[in-house]
């Protein structure tokens, strides 16, 4: 793909905290089906700032391991301090791209979330990913269908400008060269390396602050959409959309998010 769509940033790190909540027992389940217990050596792709990392630390404890690949030293960073400031020391961080990166060793389980959706070919991803999992291991990854994910319903229904905003996500994601069908794509890209569980949630949000979790995307995506050269850029402004929103909202708010798919 061109380059990765969403901005670095605290917000992004507090967004991408908001996603982790909403997608925590479907994460839990595709690890608990990855065979992902105490003792494990563990292999996360894709950490970003450490939402499932911290899971993962948590469900080897102190005699497994956990090694998690980033190509974001900003988000790197983020992940490390916070796996130490939980009492963490069974974490590895690495700082690589995929393309780049090579294990010394073999895992018990290689894992990622929401990490194929980014990669330019995720066939060819998988394959080579599978020559680092132990015999008897597992693979497993959380995706999401994008276009459902676009289309998000909010209730009550929110403004035309915020469901500009929220589709205006998707255009720039596509544009950067996103794969968007992973929700089928990932169990029929599995089942050539054995047999498959697949499990599905799209969890309601409550309350009016659920709202955030699409409109603060929109501010992740806008450094992207600058760099593509989309006219409508600078548009959406975030903070103003937030005010109207949440204003006279409570906890009626209901918003549905992106179903995701995980596979092992």
């Amino acid at each position: 793909m061109k380059s990765y769509p969403l901005h670095s940033s605290e917000k992004e790190r507090d967004r991408l905290k908001m996603q982790a909540l909403a997608i925590l027992p479907l994460t839990r389940t595709m690890l608990s089906g990855a065979g992902v217990k105490p003792g494990s050596r563990v292999l996360e792709l894709g950490c970003a700032s450490g939402d499932m990392t911290l899971l993962l630390a948590s469900l080897v404890g102190p005699s497994g391991e956990v090694i998690a690949v980033d190509r974001d030293p900003e988000q790197l960073d983020a992940a490390a301090l916070r796996t130490s400031d939980a009492g963490f020391c069974n974490v590895n961080f690495v700082l690589a791209d995929l393309d780049d990166f090579e294990p010394t060793r073999t895992f018990d389980a290689v894992v990622g979330r929401y990490f194929l959706l980014y990669v330019a070919s995720p066939e060819a991803a998988v394959a080579r990913v599978a020559r680092w999992v132990k015999p008897g291991g597992s693979m497993a990854f959380l995706e999401m269908d994008f276009f459902r994910g676009v289309h998000s319903s909010i209730w009550p229904p929110a403004s035309p400008q915020t469901h500009e905003a929220i589709v205006f996500i998707g255009d720039v994601m596509l544009d950067a060269g996103i794969n968007p069908h992973l929700a089928a794509r990932l169990p029929s890209i599995l089942t050539r390396y054995g047999d498959v569980q697949v499990q599905t949630s799209a969890p309601l949000q409550y309350g009016a602050r659920s709202i955030e979790l699409p409109l603060e995307a929109v501010r992740s995506v806008t450094p992207m959409a600058r760099k593509l050269g989309h006219a409508d850029a600078d548009l959406h402004d975030v903070d103003a959309l937030l005010i109207r929103e949440l204003e006279g909202r409570d906890d009626h708010t209901v918003t549905g998010p992106p179903m995701s798919v995980a596979a092992w």
